[in-house]
């Protein structure tokens, strides 16, 4: 015999559905205490903590003796993200300072245990002034041993990757995490030319086909390079899928 699903879990689902859908915009009052008692027959005690759990998740804020409302974006609304950084990208030069095979995978990068890699760190400038530096990890099949002895040569690896492999990476699924942040070492401080407690933007980013990952990058961007433009698509997204 099934186990009921307890009561509590079966309102916060309908409310992230119905939260999810045109019937609310950002920042709209939500629902009531007595309006949710009543509409779903329970206790305050049931209500408020279905409440705080819609709170904790992002899709309200509570504010006191005035009540909820909905957050300033809806959680399921698809939206469009477009880098609007400040600088020249024809005027990017990338400089690729480490090449392995033997430098250890990060617990964070999801590539299996059996997976060979190819480590890489590369800094970017502008008219010779850095402003980002990146580590990453490719699945050791997307780039031939050969290409890598031509270090000097090579300014994109996504190029190198399309033109070896047959396979572009930037049309492939995948995930992308931002972050502010200090310099995490030394090291790439001076590669940066900043402070160690210089705030940056780290930004984490997995490329998969299917079940297997092909990519993990960790980057390091001064702020002032930075930029996002995020714009509503009026399509829904799956609760469940959103992290």
């Amino acid at each position: 015999m099934s186990r009921k699903e307890p009561i509590y879990q079966t309102i916060l689902s309908a409310l992230i559905l119905e939260l999810n859908t045109n019937h609310f915009r950002k920042n709209d009052p939500f629902y009531s205490e007595s309006e949710l008692r009543k509409k779903y027959q329970v206790s305050s005690t049931t209500v408020v903590r279905v409440l705080n759990m819609l709170a904790d998740q992002g899709y309200i804020y509570r504010i006191q003796g005035k009540g909820s409302f909905v957050s300033k974006f809806n959680r399921g609304t698809a939206v469009r993200i477009t880098d609007t950084h400040t600088y020249d990208v024809d005027e990017e030069q990338v400089a690729i300072l480490v090449a392995n095979q033997t430098t250890p995978l990060p617990t964070r990068a999801k590539f299996t245990a059996e997976s060979t890699t190819w480590y890489l760190e590369r800094l970017r400038e502008i008219r010779h002034a850095p402003f980002e530096f990146s580590q990453s990890w490719y699945l050791a099949t997307l780039i031939p041993a050969t290409a890598m002895k031509k270090l000097r040569a090579v300014h994109s690896i996504y190029a190198l990757i399309r033109k070896h492999a047959q396979l572009d990476l930037s049309r492939q699924p995948f995930e992308q995490e931002y972050a502010a942040t200090c310099v995490p070492n030394q090291r790439i401080a001076d590669y940066l030319h900043v402070s160690l407690d210089t705030m940056v933007i780290k930004i984490e980013r997995w490329v998969f086909q299917g079940e297997e990952t092909l990519e993990y990058t960790v980057s390091y961007m001064l702020p002032n390079y930075f930029g996002l433009a995020l714009t509503s698509d009026s399509k829904s997204v799956d609760p469940n899928r959103i992290r």
